[in-house]
């Protein structure tokens, strides 16, 4: 009970000190953005799920605090991206800080991104650099960032010798790589490592796939970016932020972490 109270004060410490920090006007009407992503599970999953995923349920909550609801899409990467930037939706969930694209992004990351390369059980294959991927039939996702290496890599090879790469770019363009690399289309396929390894899980893969070396070094923010067109962005941004903030304070950050088994050791590293 002294959990629940202490954590009901905190929120209204915060709502009383961010309320007035708004614009009086935005904040007196309740407002809908309408975010859109793929299929990235756990950090978007399917929009009628009871578990549509970490990133989307942490904004959601954080934003109805402001009595403002999310409207979450799944389509494809590629045409969120251009939807956002033609302002017919109002922000993408899951940008990293490879992806620019004139979208403006809260200052504090939702949570953190690290690429693996994946291959079948039955392969010996680490990855080593671009160099080992000499020769092997490479899973690349249409629209999502890589490393500069990895860009460089398929920038290089890619017209040369196109049959060394298979693009899906569907809505659950993840899923079909990994069909792909299961049935022997392709011989590796790189993707968020704890994207992968959920669906492998999930899916009870194991016997089938494996992670074969990490890609990045480091761990790249994620974020929600929000379209220059969407009218009172400077407010939504900021309603977002002191809303993460909330979240964390009162510990509904730490349930939905446990919720989706996203650890914040992982998160803090």
């Amino acid at each position: 009970m002294k959990a629940i109270k202490l954590k009901s004060f905190v929120l209204i410490i915060f709502l009383t000190t961010s309320l007035f920090a708004l614009d009086s006007a935005f904040a007196s009407k309740r407002r809908t953005l309408v975010i859109a992503g793929d299929y990235w599970c756990p950090y978007n999953c399917h929009p009628d799920s009871k578990m549509p995923g970490y990133l989307v349920e942490l904004a959601t909550r954080a934003l109805h605090i402001y009595k403002i609801d999310i409207e979450y899409r799944m389509m494809p990467w590629t045409k969120a991206l251009k939807e956002v930037k033609k302002g017919n939706i109002d922000a993408v969930i899951g940008l990293t800080d490879f992806e620019g694209n004139g979208l403006q992004t809260t200052r504090v990351a939702l949570e953190y991104t690290q690429s693996s390369a994946f291959t079948r059980t039955d392969s010996k294959w680490v990855y080593d650099g671009v160099r080992s991927l000499t020769r092997k039939k490479l899973g690349i996702i249409i629209g999502y960032a890589q490393s500069e290496e990895i860009n460089n890599y398929i920038g290089m090879n890619y017209i040369t010798k196109p049959d060394l790469f298979v693009m899906e770019g569907g809505k659950n363009a993840v899923i079909d790589s990994i069909a792909n690399l299961i049935d022997g289309d392709i011989d590796v396929c790189i993707g968020d490592r704890r994207v992968f390894n959920h669906y492998i899980k999930e899916n009870g893969l194991e016997p089938y796939i494996r992670e074969a070396g990490k890609i990045d070094k480091i761990k790249h923010p994620l974020y929600i970016a929000f379209s220059p067109k969407t009218l009172h962005i400077d407010q939504y941004i900021k309603c977002l932020e002191e809303g993460l903030a909330a979240l964390k304070a009162t510990g509904e950050d730490d349930y939905l972490r446990q919720k989706y088994k996203i650890s914040r050791k992982e998160h803090d590293l």
